[in-house]
């Protein structure tokens, strides 16, 4: 029975343990989709016109990506008793850093204009949406695993 006590207590020890991700946990994913984005329109001439020999766009491969992104990001802060609000909030961060790039390309600055298009406006709405879930799974996880042991109260 010892034995048996022993793996039950080192695997709530390692329940108990934050997971360790370093610094590039709290990079939004979201940003490599960005980045994407800015060397797709620095680089490609069209981004309507099919790539690879297949009826898909540029455009359409980066909102691939951004969806797959945010569903990434909720991955990344839906674990029970974790509490990932810095995360949430890098990438809200990040949504309104792309808000104010299509303001600002929308209003005309110089070097900006790269941002004053729909393709971007859908790339920030995505992430927008992404971020609030986000935080909000956060949220609701960290509320579960608190009140777990309240007796329903």
């Amino acid at each position: 029975m010892t034995g048996d006590s022993d793996s039950a207590h080192r695997a709530a020890h390692a329940l108990a343990q934050p997971p360790r991700g370093g610094l590039l946990k709290y990079i939004p994913a979201f940003l490599f989709v960005v980045i994407l984005y800015v060397i797709g329109k620095l680089t490609i001439a069209n981004p309507m016109a099919p790539i690879f020999g297949l009826s898909l766009s540029w455009n359409d491969v980066l909102i691939v990506a951004a969806s797959m992104a945010a569903m990434a990001e909720q991955l990344r802060v839906s674990h029970p008793g974790i509490d990932n609000t810095i995360e949430g909030m890098a990438m809200a961060a990040l949504a309104v850093v792309q808000i104010l790039l299509f303001a600002l390309g929308a209003a005309g600055v110089n070097g900006l204009g790269m941002f004053n298009n729909a393709e971007f406006l859908l790339l920030t709405i995505i992430s927008m949406t992404g971020a609030v879930v986000a935080i909000l799974i956060n949220a609701r996880t960290l509320r579960r695993s608190i009140g777990f042991g309240d007796g329903g109260n």
